[in-house]
């Protein structure tokens, strides 16, 4: 009886230890399930606040580019407001050259010299040449100076015309930074004696070269996101993964394994006998998780030439411009020539409401048990998490890059071709992009001038720094930007948030392509390019496309060149714009100038925290939820809200990419509770 007592109080232990160890066994493994999934969510969450900054820093380019156009441009017309007067209020704004007629768009015209401003003329007349004489040596000798003088006139039209044709089509298409203008394919004498003068207001990645490659990092990120789910992971098949070139391609499933496999330990689970599988929507070469939809507008820009009587930026007899056989000469008269983006430009992206971003997995191990009778237990665990909080930016339906025109004189050169759309931004909380709202208003043009920092009436010359102030002054967030995007800031001073250094620069790893692929970043684009300059366009290129010796087909060359030229040597040393690298993105802070002074918030400008930090910020220190929070956090989610649509991705619209139920998945996840 002693006997059968002892053996009762033996196995009755052995049942304690032995249920206790599989209940802490089960207990541990789904902790490191928990904090696999998290940290693979944690990767998604950065991924898509990183996506959230370029896609900003994406309208920030385009707000340098409206500066330009707005306010480089049209700067010396009489109807510029310099100022604002009227506070508040925004009137529409007026582009002429004398105050009286319109142009109906900003139009360039640049000036070099304040007391020779040609931008305020409606015409430049033909010097009166008197008929030579030849029994009137005097008289001859006049006229053939007065001539020379007139072939200065016709000459200096055609050039001052061509420096803002060439000054648009940089601000538009130039892709190197340096500016090298010299190298320019297909340039005649004259644009050659253009370039040299436009190498500051030029100087710059152009806007669509730049949209371009911000929208290449962008699709690199979004691949990360979407890489394709792993199965039957082991800590083998991670290390590997640890030393693959791209890393970053296999971020997610490394984080999660490792801080499940760590967590773990050796002792209860053994670690060869722990395997992990990753349980999202996939096709064979990609996970269903992350779907974004390009944001795309084509418009309209403008830059004064002059017809010479023989068409825009021709001399009224080309043949004949510098002989005497010509005495009378032609008036100047500035037309607006048209330059229209050839195809429809990315702008930014969205994110497809129907496709959730979520992590869910599997993990399988082998648990140690002391006294089992069946030896060693399989055991398995699964959890999911899902970023949240946060946002990419506005849909089409409700961003407007553009706007119509307004009415346009008739010096206005090839509408047929006009697409009849003006680059326009809503920049007040109650802004519409029509006529007479946001950039196109008195009220911005006049606030955004002052960003140049000019004295007096603004006779003083421009520099390189000011533009760049002005330029980061334009780029700071708006009203209207602020709940719309996730930008990117250290305002408050967020202890858990730095993302400037002293620089005032913020780096993150953001590939124009992924490394190691077998395709370059420079053959991709330059197809992008040469793609987006598809369709005979040349009739709305303005002098370069009609008269003009740098023809579409050269400029485009050029850009061709120049990109490569950057994305090869420039940028694989890190040597970019911003020292942004091929691998490295680099994005100015939007709230500092460039000497590290805070940009002032005001009417057109956000700067404070709460109106910027609009993420999730349910934190709970009150001091910090005080600052607010930007980009994607992380939350656990069930198995019944995933296999049955009870989540929504902006609160309105249910998602249609169900977790992914193998035949292992089918039998277990119906009956998971938790």
């Amino acid at each position: 009886m002693i006997a059968i007592m002892m053996s009762t109080f033996i196995l009755l232990f052995a049942f304690v230890i032995n249920t206790g160890m599989l209940v802490n066994a089960k207990i541990n493994l789904q902790n490191a399930a928990d904090l696999a999934a998290y940290a693979g969510a944690a990767v998604q969450a950065r991924q898509l606040t990183q996506i959230g900054y370029l896609n900003y820093e994406m309208r920030r380019q385009y707000k340098k580019f409206l500066y330009r156009i707005y306010v480089i441009g049209n700067m010396a017309e009489k109807s510029f407001p310099t100022s604002n007067p009227d506070g508040a209020s925004a009137k529409p704004a007026v582009y002429s050259p004398d105050g009286n007629g319109s142009y109906g768009a900003p139009t360039t015209c640049v000036i070099f010299n304040s007391n020779d401003n040609y931008c305020q003329l409606t015409a430049i007349p033909p010097i009166q040449i008197p008929p030579p004489n030849v029994l009137d040596a005097i008289t001859s000798t006049l006229s053939g100076q007065l001539q020379a003088i007139e072939n200065i006139r016709q000459n200096n039209c055609r050039a001052t015309g061509t420096t803002n044709l060439m000054l648009n089509m940089l601000w538009l298409y130039n892709a190197n930074p340096n500016l090298n203008l010299s190298a320019m394919a297909g340039m005649d004498q004259v644009q050659q004696n253009t370039a040299g003068i436009l190498q500051n207001l030029g100087s710059g990645i152009g806007l669509v070269p730049r949209e371009m490659l911000l929208r290449w990092r962008i699709k690199t990120l979004n691949g990360y996101v979407n890489a394709i789910p792993q199965m039957n992971l082991t800590k083998e098949t991670v290390d590997g993964f640890s030393k693959q070139f791209d890393t970053a391609g296999y971020e997610r499933t490394i984080q999660a394994f490792y801080s499940a496999y760590y967590t773990l330990g050796n002792h209860t689970f053994a670690g060869n006998t722990i395997t992990m599988d990753e349980l999202m929507p996939s096709s064979s070469t990609n996970a269903n998780l992350l779907l974004l939809h390009d944001i795309k507008d084509q418009f309209d820009t403008y830059a004064i030439d002059f017809d010479l009587g023989n068409g825009v930026g021709a001399p009224a007899n080309s043949a004949t411009l510098n002989s005497s056989a010509n005495p009378t000469g032609t008036t100047c008269t500035p037309k607006s020539v048209p330059l229209t983006l050839p195809q429809p430009l990315i702008f930014g992206v969205y994110k497809d409401p129907t496709v959730l971003t979520y992590y869910a997995i599997r993990l399988t191990a082998t648990a140690q048990v002391l006294f089992s009778p069946f030896g060693n237990i399989q055991m398995k665990a699964y959890a999911a998490a899902q970023p949240f909080g946060s946002r990419i930016g506005p849909t089409s339906q409700d961003v407007s890059f553009t706007t119509a025109p307004g009415s346009q004189a008739t010096n206005v050169t090839n509408s047929m071709n006009l697409v009849q759309k003006l680059p326009n931004l809503a920049v007040r909380a109650q802004d519409s992009t029509g006529r007479g709202s946001g950039w196109d208003t008195v009220e911005v043009q006049g606030q955004m001038y002052q960003a140049l920092g000019l004295s007096g009436n603004g006779t003083n010359a421009i520099s390189f720094t000011m533009l760049q102030e002005a330029y980061q002054a334009a780029m700071a967030p708006t009203p209207w930007e602020g709940n719309r995007y996730t930008i990117i800031n250290d305002q408050g001073g967020d202890p858990f948030m730095k993302n400037f250094d002293t620089n005032n620069l913020a780096a993150f790893w953001a590939p124009i392509y992924p490394p190691g692929t077998n395709f370059t970043s420079s053959d991709n684009l330059v197809s992008a390019i040469q793609e987006f300059f598809s369709g005979d366009v040349s009739s709305t290129q303005g002098n370069f496309g009609q008269n003009g010796s740098a023809s579409l087909s050269s400029i485009l060359t050029t850009i061709k060149s120049n990109l490569q030229t950057y994305l090869g040597s420039t940028l694989s040393q890190g040597q970019g714009e911003n020292m942004e690298g091929t691998n490295i993105v680099r994005i100015t802070n939007p709230f500092m100038q460039l000497n590290s002074t805070p940009i002032l918030g005001n009417a057109l400008t956000t700067v404070s925290p709460t109106a910027i930090k609009t993420a999730w910020n349910n934190v709970n220190r009150s001091d910090f939820k005080q600052l607010g929070r930007t980009g994607y956090s992380v939350k656990f989610i069930s198995f019944d809200s995933l296999t049955n649509n009870k989540l929504t991705t902006n609160g309105e619209t249910t998602w249609s990419n169900s977790i992914n139920m193998d035949a292992e998945g089918q039998q277990d996840i119906p009956f998971i509770k938790h």
